[in-house]
């Protein structure tokens, strides 16, 4: 049986209140290194964006294995300003790398789709 823990948490460098974080791990079991780090990684890479960002959802799963290696997928679920949804999805040999590129691309999406709203 599968096992979807979730974090519901605030990290003040993050996103200022009331935007909520979900974050959510099935076959991954998170420790307090790996929160810090995601907490930092989203603050660095998404706080510039947070008064836009309603709300953010990530959601990391074991997706099975290649070899030795663990394939990890990372999914991130933005709503933004005037409800525009902006979805990432990338899979990875781990889940600091899968992590470390759904945010690279998440951090681009957004802020082209919000330079987009600004312009219409």
């Amino acid at each position: 049986m599968e096992r979807l823990e979730t974090i519901s948490a605030f990290d003040g460098a993050a996103l200022p209140p009331p935007a909520p974080l979900h974050i959510k791990s099935s076959g991954i079991a998170p420790d307090e290194s790996s929160q810090a780090y995601v907490f930092q990684r989203i603050g660095g890479k998404l706080g510039k964006f947070a008064f836009h960002i309603k709300d953010l959802e990530i959601r990391m799963k074991l997706k099975g294995w290649v070899g030795n290696e663990p394939l990890v997928s990372c999914a991130l679920s933005a709503t933004l300003d005037g409800g525009a949804h902006v979805a990432v999805e990338r899979s990875a040999g781990g889940a600091r790398e899968a992590f470390d590129h759904t945010m690279g691309v998440a951090e681009r999406l957004i802020r082209r789709t919000l330079q987009r709203l600004r312009h219409q």
